[in-house]
């Protein structure tokens, strides 16, 4: 069946951060092998031949346009035989996946990448373009690699979409082999519309044993594989010392915490993903995991605003769900509630309930000026306090404060324990609020 494509296709430059994270990975080494799941095209084999990589390409945009149609047990049928010609002794270190996603059913997207895994080695790094809105380009786009940085990307015209967006969390669950290294989206350059995720495979019993059941939610044990290319803990600190700046401040709710749990306690970070801050809450308990709410709140207020198509609601449906029974001693919020809406803190408060038990302790900052951070703040842990790892730029307050009132209305069952304000050593203008789970 020939494959027709629009005669006049629309052309864009995209910066592309997930094509410079896979560029920093393989630049340094000479025995690359990259697995081009688009077409052949000239300018990507040649920039990739530059960095010594071998390039296998799948043209797998074909296969999508002349088989998009078909049911997914017919479109699965065909892919095993259209992907049965490989060589299984082929072992990949990257697989570009471009906007391929997009056009195939999650069913069929589990079959492609189960078919894949045995190609495929600890560490590889797969790289997908994800649409965010209800119209996408009527057939996958062609993606040309102009330097490190910059993507050419021509497609055809945009119709509504066969295929519904695939939520982050659900499409993890459908290749549970792979875990979420970067969410990419609105940075500098980059083309409206447009989200691109970076991730690294595992096999399946670390995935199992490392992972909990949420979108981009880590267990410490996940980042154990790479502890060797983690530099050592005390070069770690006096690194965040020489990007932060001398200014380190106390935490004296952080101090009282310590003090109280137990190393066997299971905690949970909500702040932005640090290696650093894992490395120290794992210096004092035994089970430690991350969920990067602050990104997952950025993308549901840029999709409450931008993609028309979809409900507004406050939070994601995949954040913060964990599985059955799963509980914490300590919940760390840092400044998220600042920059939330009196609805998302209440739907916050109600997706984490589950997973309280009596006497969980969760610790919020609090600012008290009339000028904040336009957005949460990073800060990295150290035994004697934090350091903030940027000197942020302030505006006027958008809601109203957080206040231990506010937060007890709206969260029924917390109360509030401590409040540090004003001690010696404390990041002024910043609070410290420790709640309890009645």
């Amino acid at each position: 069946m020939p494959i027709t494509h629009c005669l006049c296709p629309i052309t864009m430059r995209h910066r592309s951060p997930g094509l410079t994270t896979i560029y920093n990975e393989v630049k340094s080494s000479r025995q690359n092998r990259v697995l081009d799941l688009g077409s052949m095209v000239a300018d990507n084999f040649n920039f990739l031949s530059s960095l010594s990589c071998k390039i296998h390409f799948e043209n797998l945009d074909e296969f999508i346009e002349e088989n998009g149609q078909l049911s997914d047990d017919n479109l699965i049928f065909r892919l095993e035989k259209y992907l049965q010609e490989q060589k299984k002794t082929d072992k990949f270190d990257v697989i570009l996946a471009w906007d391929l996603l997009n056009y195939l059913p999650l069913p069929v997207i589990h079959k492609l990448f189960t078919l894949l895994n045995s190609f495929c080695k600890p560490n590889t790094l797969l790289h997908t373009i994800k649409y965010l809105n209800g119209k996408i380009p009527t057939q996958p786009a062609r993606f040309k690699i102009l330097d490190q940085y910059l993507l050419e990307i021509s497609s055809q015209q945009v119709s509504p979409r066969r295929i519904a967006n695939h939520p982050t969390a659900a499409l993890l669950k459908h290749i549970p082999q792979y875990y979420l290294h970067n969410n990419l989206m609105n940075e500098k350059g980059m083309a409206s519309g447009i989200a691109e995720h970076v991730m690294r495979y595992t096999d399946d019993k670390s995935v199992r044993k490392q992972y909990v059941a949420s979108a981009e939610i880590h267990s410490i044990q996940a980042h154990r594989e790479a502890k060797n290319t983690v530099a050592p803990t005390k070069d770690r600190r006096q690194s965040a010392k020489a990007n932060t700046g001398e200014a380190q401040f106390t935490s004296p709710a952080i101090e009282s915490i310590l003090a109280l749990l137990e190393r066997k306690n299971t905690i949970l970070d909500l702040g932005y993903k640090s290696s650093q801050n894992m490395e120290f809450w794992r210096e004092h308990f035994n089970n430690v995991y991350t969920e990067d709410l602050p990104s997952s709140l950025h993308w549901r207020n840029f999709a409450n605003e931008a993609i028309t198509d979809v409900r507004e609601r406050p939070i994601s449906d995949e954040a913060l769900r964990f599985n059955t029974g799963f509980q914490f001693e300590l919940i760390v919020l840092w400044d998220i509630f600042n920059f939330c809406t009196k609805d998302q803190i209440k739907a916050i408060g109600k997706r984490l309930l589950p997973y309280c038990k009596t006497d969980t302790r969760v610790l919020l900052l609090s600012y008290t000026g009339n000028d904040i951070p336009l957005q949460p703040q990073k800060y990295s842990l150290t035994e004697k306090g934090y350091y903030c790892l940027e000197a942020p730029k302030k505006g006027p307050r958008p809601i109203d404060p957080v206040t231990t009132a506010g937060v007890m209305k709206l969260i029924p069952g917390w109360v509030i324990e401590k409040t540090h304000v004003f001690s010696p050593g404390m990041k002024r203008g910043l609070g410290e609020l420790v709640f309890r789970v009645i």
